[in-house]
């Protein structure tokens, strides 16, 4: 899970772990393939970039 949708909302590191109560750290480890974010986080970041779990997935395969 890249950072291109994150970026294509104009959304920081910050406001993303913020908004869904995580650290900056991890939205960066997910961002860099280090760590994968679980179930239930996938699914708030697809609701806030207004995508899909699915899409977010495909960019990682």
């Amino acid at each position: 899970m890249g950072p291109q949708h994150r970026e294509e909302c104009k959304m920081t590191q910050e406001f993303v772990a913020e908004s869904i109560g995580v650290s900056r750290q991890a939205v960066s480890k997910w961002e860099t393939g280090a760590s994968d974010p679980s179930t239930s986080n996938l699914l708030t970041l697809a609701k806030l970039f207004n995508t899909t779990a699915e899409e977010l997935l495909r960019e990682v395969q």
